[in-house]
């Protein structure tokens, strides 16, 4: 059974507990990088590990690329994101800008695609950062969406 439909109601105090344990928990390739900062966030409110493929395969970026290319045949943050949703039965949103908090998101960050999910808050998405825990807006002020990608988990 896919993973969004054995937990359509899944509690928001677990994602809250998740978001409070992770303050100060900097970045670390292949420990706590944004796909997989995004995958314990939601194996935090389903209890299924989405990026179970992907832990202890790799300590740095190059790594990362090379677990990517190897699991998913692609290339990218996306790539990985959109293999993870598809496996476990995420449905991709039609337009990225309609993920509500929980979902599973790729977000533009300057150049950078990287992986999260929509805080509580509903309005940012919450990835990690060198310094730990970080909230990026869904969009910029003039409504322009930063999300590329986005799965209902």
């Amino acid at each position: 059974m896919a993973l969004s439909r054995l937990h359509e109601h899944w509690r928001e105090e677990h994602f809250h507990n998740f978001l409070v344990e992770s303050v100060g928990k900097p970045f670390e390739w292949g420990t706590n990088d944004c796909c997989l900062y995004a995958a314990d966030a939601i194996l935090s409110y389903t209890g299924v590990d989405i990026a179970e493929e992907f832990r202890n395969k790799y300590t740095n970026e190059f790594g990362a690329l090379r677990a990517i290319k190897e699991v998913t045949g692609g290339s990218t943050v996306a790539d990985a994101a959109a293999y993870c949703a598809q496996k476990h039965g995420l449905e991709e949103h039609a337009y990225p800008l309609m993920a509500k908090r929980g979902d599973l998101v790729v977000i533009k960050n300057g150049d950078n695609l990287i992986a999260g999910v929509v805080h509580l808050n509903g309005r940012d998405v919450i990835s990690v950062s060198e310094d730990g825990p970080v909230r990026l807006p869904l969009a910029d002020r003039n409504g322009k969406a930063h999300i590329v990608r986005s799965w209902s988990v």
